[in-house]
C-alpha cells in the first residue's frame, strides 16, 4: 500500500531562495531600484544574468512619528532594513560571499552585513509591490491580467483571482515604466512558492514581479 499525505506534498523544494543581509547606510535616494540594480551587477559571479537575481530591501518607511515622506526626499535606512536577493539556490553561497561588500547607489553608501538564507514558504496566497505590464505607458488593468494569466499558465499556476493595485512609475536608465501591484489568490500553496521562486514578468532586478506571502482574500 502506498499512501502519501498532504504534509509530504507539501515538502516540495523551491528553484530559488531568498539571502538577506543586514544593511548599514544613511538613506536611499527616493528612485533607488535601479541605481541598487547596477551597483549589484558588477558583484555578482559570473553565472548569474544581474537582470535575473531579484532585489528588494524589506522595512521601508513611508512615514512615522508625525511625518509622511514626500517622493523628493531620501529614504531613510532603518536599522531592520535588509537587502533580499531572490536566486536561484545553486548560486546562494556564493551570493552569500558579498557580506561586508560596499554598495554606492546613486551617492549614497550601503555596507552589507551577515547573510542568512531563507526558503521561500509554502503559500496560496502572494502579493507583488510591482509588476511591469506588457507596455511602457500607463498599465491598463486588462492588459496586465491578461499577460499575467498567460504565464501563469505557462508556468502550471491557475489561481481563482488576480488583482491589480496601485499603479507608480519606476525610473529606470532607459526612461520611465509604469507598473501596478498585483495579488495572487486561490491557487495551492505549492503554487504559490513557484511563483514567488520563479517570479512573473520583466525587471526582477528593480523588484518587479517578486511575490512574498499575503493573508487571503476571503
Amino acid at each position: 500500500m502506498y499512501w502519501e499525505t498532504e504534509q509530504e506534498q507539501a515538502q516540495e523544494t523551491a528553484e530559488a531562495v531568498d539571502v538577506a543581509f543586514a544593511l548599514s547606510g544613511r538613506a536611499l535616494p527616493e528612485a533607488y531600484a535601479a541605481p541598487l540594480a547596477e551597483a549589484l551587477a558588477p558583484r555578482l559571479v559570473p553565472q548569474l544574468d544581474p537582470d535575473e537575481v531579484g532585489v528588494r530591501i524589506t522595512h521601508l518607511p513611508a512615514s512615522g512619528h508625525g511625518w509622511w515622506r514626500t517622493p523628493d526626499q531620501p529614504i531613510l535606512l532603518p536599522r531592520r532594513s535588509r537587502l533580499v536577493l531572490r536566486v536561484p539556490r545553486e548560486h546562494a553561497g556564493a551570493v552569500a560571499g558579498l557580506t561586508g561588500a560596499t554598495l554606492d547607489v546613486a551617492g549614497e553608501v550601503l555596507a552589507l552585513g551577515q547573510a542568512q538564507s531563507f526558503e521561500i514558504p509554502a503559500a496560496a496566497t502572494v502579493y507583488a509591490h510591482r509588476v511591469l505590464g506588457p507596455q511602457r505607458g500607463a498599465v491598463e488593468e486588462t492588459a496586465l491580467l491578461a499577460a499575467a494569466r498567460e504565464e501563469l499558465a505557462g508556468m502550471g499556476v491557475h489561481p481563482k483571482r488576480l488583482l491589480c493595485g496601485r499603479q507608480e512609475t519606476l525610473v529606470t536608465a532607459d526612461g520611465p515604466v509604469a507598473t501596478r501591484s498585483l495579488l495572487v489568490d486561490g491557487m495551492g500553496p505549492q503554487a504559490g512558492r513557484r511563483l514567488q521562486a520563479r517570479g512573473l514578468g520583466r525587471g526582477p532586478c528593480w523588484g518587479c514581479g517578486l511575490f512574498i506571502p499575503h493573508k487571503a482574500v476571503i
